[in-house]
């Protein structure tokens, strides 16, 4: 059985496990999943050593950790989320689901729940969210989720959104 990291009303954030690379795949595997983040769609093989290397990482806490975002009414992978190091005590909330995921709500209520938890069980100070500025649903996501816009900044050689949450 995975760890399960949190719960919402329609979502488990558990643990992968590695018979769910064939489903992560066919999410990655879409050039407009990745249309805002400068990557490229996935392989097979390098969905496979993601799950692997998350597996290895044996993430406990919420303090860092990715997830696989399963809906409970029918066990499906619709992406995953996480908190990736970014400062001490600040991570970087990340997610990205399949497209025909999105629209839906979904975004912004596992980037509240992941909040929610971050600021309930670890020590986190702040958390950061960083947008593709030609992203408009996410920089509207960010703000749902009660993130604070803080301008135009580099971030890993380019200009992106800043957000950011205080624990409140």
């Amino acid at each position: 059985m995975s760890l399960v990291y949190l719960e919402t009303s329609h979502f488990s954030i558990r643990q992968w496990k590695p018979e769910d690379a064939e489903n992560l795949w066919m999410i990655m595997a879409n050039p407009q999943v990745h249309q805002f983040t400068g990557d490229k769609p996935w392989s097979r093989e390098r969905t496979t050593k993601y799950i692997q290397l998350m597996l290895e990482k044996d993430f406990r806490t919420l303090e860092v950790f990715h997830g696989a975002c399963v809906l409970k009414c029918n066990f499906e992978i619709i992406g995953f989320t996480g908190l990736n190091p970014y400062l001490p005590q600040q991570p970087e909330l990340e997610w990205q689901f399949g497209v025909p995921y999105w629209g839906k709500g979904y975004a912004t209520e596992i980037g509240k729940a992941v909040i929610e938890a971050a600021f309930t069980f670890t020590n986190i100070e702040r958390i950061f969210g960083m947008v593709n500025p030609q992203n408009k649903a996410s920089m509207r996501v960010m703000e749902k989720i009660g993130m604070t816009c803080l301008g135009l900044q580099v971030f890993r050689g380019e200009e992106d959104m800043f957000y950011k949450i205080e624990r409140w």
